[in-house]
C-alpha cells in the first residue's frame, strides 16, 4: 500500500525524485513492449534528432554522465540500433548514427513523448506551465551552480 504523502510540506528534492521516479515509471510501462529503457530511448532520440553526435555530445543533452552513456550505447550498438564510426575530423572521437532498425522503432513510438508531455501537463494552464519550467530551470541552475562549487579543488586546511 503506497504510504499518502503531504506534498505540501515534503521537501524539494524529496519531490523531485518522487516526481522522476513515477516519470521513469509510466516510461518504462510504455516502452517496455518495445523492448527499450527510457534512458535507451532517450539516447536514440539524440541520435535522431541530430545524427552524427558524439558520445561526450550525447552524454550532455540527455544528462546521463559519460560512462552511463557510453554502456547504454554499446547496448543500443549491440541490438542494431545504433552504429558508431570513426569521426573523420577527429582521430579519437567517435560519432553515433540511427541503423534502419531504429527509424522503425521510432515509427512505432511516434507520440510517446507527446503522450508524456500531455499527461504530465494535463490540468495545468498554460501560464502553470511556463511558470513550472522558470521554476524548474531555476532549480537546475542553482544544481548547476552546486555542481560547479563542488568541482573546484577545496582548500587545504592547515593543522
Amino acid at each position: 500500500m503506497q504510504q499518502l504523502i503531504s506534498w505540501q510540506t515534503a521537501s524539494l528534492p524529496h519531490i523531485v525524485t518522487a516526481v522522476k521516479s513515477r516519470m521513469r515509471q509510466v516510461a518504462w510501462r510504455r516502452l517496455g513492449p518495445f523492448g527499450l529503457s527510457p534512458q535507451q530511448y532517450q539516447l536514440i532520440m539524440a541520435v535522431a534528432e541530430k545524427d552524427g553526435r558524439c558520445q561526450g555530445d550525447l552524454a550532455t543533452c540527455t544528462w546521463m554522465d559519460k560512462p552511463t552513456a557510453s554502456r547504454i550505447l554499446r547496448t543500443l550498438q549491440d541490438r542494431g540500433l545504433v552504429r558508431a564510426e570513426p569521426d573523420p575530423s577527429h582521430g579519437k572521437r567517435v560519432l553515433f548514427h540511427l541503423e534502419p532498425e531504429a527509424k522503425a522503432l521510432l515509427e512505432s513510438l511516434h507520440g510517446f513523448r507527446q503522450y508524456m508531455r500531455d499527461g504530465m501537463e494535463q490540468g495545468l494552464n498554460l501560464g502553470e506551465r511556463d511558470q513550472l519550467r522558470k521554476l524548474l530551470a531555476s532549480v537546475m541552475d542553482n544544481l548547476d551552480r552546486m555542481e560547479a562549487e563542488l568541482s573546484q579543488p577545496s582548500p587545504r586546511t592547515k593543522k
